[in-house]
């Protein structure tokens, strides 16, 4: 009889929740069973969504109706249940225009990697066959994305039931808009593979349906993104409004004040929620900055786009809660004591971005979007070995490079390498290659904390260092221009190479070829800045003592370095044109 009743359970799915609680705690833990039972119907709802819809207006069947909540009060003493089931059979019809439809239609939001290929921004039909179901979706409505469509598009009903634990004083609109945003565009460009989109989307949309806090720091951040793409003429102009722009600012002020209660509430103080709740307040923000729209880098990197860094990269990393974050994984014991799908890519993610922003030594391991992937070195991960880097960088150390700095360079090489061999088929497997490439330059110890037998390979470490930081932010992981350090960099470098322990650099044959790679990614980071002259003069100057009197003779030089055509050659040869037209070069 008890396996009898199991089974049964087991198949209609029966949750018993008690519908009479006696205390405000039993009353709480009742509400988030049922918010989580609704969420996961909701989020069964949504699986199906890559296969797309037909612009019939037929009436369909709904796959998994709303679970029946039926109250059963029981006579004589005790509490009386409420019973929320799920059936098997599947009956209810509604139609396709209908309002109380709960479905994903084909998103009009540009996705995080659908106008990336392996060298440029192009489109390329075999990369985008890598791409998520859900960025297909996306890719195929872009084509199409009328303002008109979109507001259709956006103006079903992604919580009819109202069990979303938003605060009253939310408009519904905004609470489906920024969930339907969240889901269908911005998760799955966050983690770049079907199955990580699926089984961390599930996980993330239970957590929000449990906990106000993370729910209002989801809707923050997607309503942030949202802006930052409207911003940047990515998405329609009709997008984003005035209603749009007041939810935003409400929900930056009720997630600080959630967020602050849930810090101080012993139990959930490092909960996963309270942790993504905190990632989202990091990187987004409601001020806006309108001088910086529409700028761009120098550069010309691949896959600008790759898991949002043109949009989280266009918002300066809110340092109160970066260091909140560091804390409260310090109290968890680290990324290996954080089990949640996704959670502690996403963190080691958070921290890739804001550190690059900074220039600073990462504050945790990476961790990878696959988790079979963890634990694998860099040359594991990208496929070189130690004999790689002795044919390769492995030079550099005759000039004061350690054997991690050429290992570094040797994996930036390769994987500029891979972009080049053509189509990337693995998104995740990209994503991871390249976040942990930056990892490693951004762990690269600085010139002044390291011993160096002589004093100008101390200098000329520090220089090529910083160059390769320039690499890293303007072509590896494309900081946008709102934020790139780039013209810090280039200020660094000036200075450095300015200093009387720098002088014999000058003067050594065996630099001078390090010399007039970092002069010119230096020159091409001081775009728009003060440097700018000097370093088209320096690189000048050097190169006539050299005896390079061409960009094809400059050409020949850097690109032993750290170099990608695709993404830096217009610039440096932008640079190169300023010095011809003040000494009067001539181009072969």
């Amino acid at each position: 009889m008890a396996s009898r009743k199991q089974h049964t359970r087991k198949k209609d799915d029966i949750h018993f929740v008690n519908a009479r609680p006696a205390s405000e705690t039993e009353r709480l833990k009742a509400q988030r069973l049922v918010r989580a039972h609704v969420g996961r119907w909701i989020s069964d709802q949504t699986k199906d969504r890559s296969a797309g819809e037909s612009s019939s207006t037929r009436t369909r069947p709904i796959r998994n109706p709303l679970p029946t909540v039926p109250v059963i009060d029981r006579a004589g003493p005790g509490p009386s249940y409420t019973i929320a089931s799920r059936p098997s059979s599947s009956h209810l019809n509604i139609p396709r225009n209908s309002r109380n439809q709960v479905t994903f239609r084909d998103s009009p939001f540009a996705p995080s990697h659908a106008s990336d290929s392996s060298d440029s921004s192009s489109d390329d039909a075999s990369t985008v066959t890598a791409f998520s179901a859900e960025a297909l979706a996306v890719a195929r409505f872009n084509k199409r994305n009328s303002p008109e469509r979109l507001e259709r598009n956006l103006s079903g009903t992604f919580d009819p039931f109202a069990t979303y634990p938003a605060p009253q004083n939310f408009e519904p609109e905004m609470i489906n808009l920024s969930e339907r945003y969240l889901t269908a565009v911005v998760w799955p460009g966050l983690a770049p593979q079907p199955h990580n989109v699926k089984t961390t989307a599930n996980k993330w949309f239970d957590l929000s349906m449990a906990d106000p806090a993370l729910f209002t720091a989801f809707m923050f951040g997607s309503l942030c993104h949202l802006r930052v793409q409207w911003q940047n003429n990515w998405v329609p102009g009709t997008v984003f409004g005035q209603r749009e722009h007041r939810a935003l600012q409400l929900c930056e002020m009720e997630s600080i004040k959630l967020i602050s209660q849930a810090v101080r509430d012993p139990d959930r103080a490092i909960s996963d929620a309270v942790l993504l709740s905190v990632i989202c307040m990091a990187h987004h923000q409601a001020e806006e900055k309108l001088v910086q729209r529409h700028r761009k880098t120098p550069f010309n990197p691949p896959f600008p786009r790759l898991q949002w860094i043109d949009v989280y990269g266009c918002l300066p990393p809110n340092m109160i809660h970066i260091k909140g974050l560091l804390q409260l994984v310090k109290l968890r014991g680290g990324l290996a004591n954080i089990p949640t799908e996704g959670l502690a890519a996403t963190i080691s993610f958070s921290d890739i971005m804001s550190c690059s922003v900074l220039c600073v030594h990462p504050c945790f391991d990476f961790w990878p979007l696959a988790d079979f992937r963890l634990g694998l070195s860099i040359q594991e991960l990208l496929g070189f070995g130690p004999s790689a880097i002795e044919q390769g960088f492995g030079r550099l150390q005759e000039i004061g490079a350690t054997p991690q700095m050429a290992e570094a360079f040797q994996a930036v090489h390769t994987y500029i390498e891979i972009i080049k061999a053509g189509p990337q088929h693995d998104i995740s497997l990209l994503a991871d290659r390249r976040n942990l490439t930056q990892h490693t330059l951004l762990c690269l110890t600085p010139a002044s904390d390291l011993f160096f037998s002589h004093p100008t390979h101390a200098a000329t470490y520090e220089a090529c260092r910083l160059a390769a930081l320039i690499f890293g932010v303007g072509v590896l992981f494309p900081i946008p221009a709102q934020n790139t350090p780039l013209n810090k960099l280039a200020r660094l470098i000036r200075s450095l190479l300015l200093q009387p322990s720098s002088s014999e650099i000058w003067s050594s044959p065996s630099t001078r070829l390090a010399l007039i790679w970092v002069l010119t990614l230096g020159g091409i980071a001081a775009n728009d800045a003060p440097e700018r002259v000097w370093f088209v003069s320096t690189l000048g100057d050097v190169a006539r003592k050299t005896g390079l009197n061409s960009w094809v003779s400059i050409k020949s030089i850097i690109g032993s370095m750290l170099w990608y055509d695709a993404a830096c050659d217009l610039a440096a040869e932008t640079l190169w044109q300023e010095n011809i037209s003040m000494y009067g070069y001539l181009i072969e």
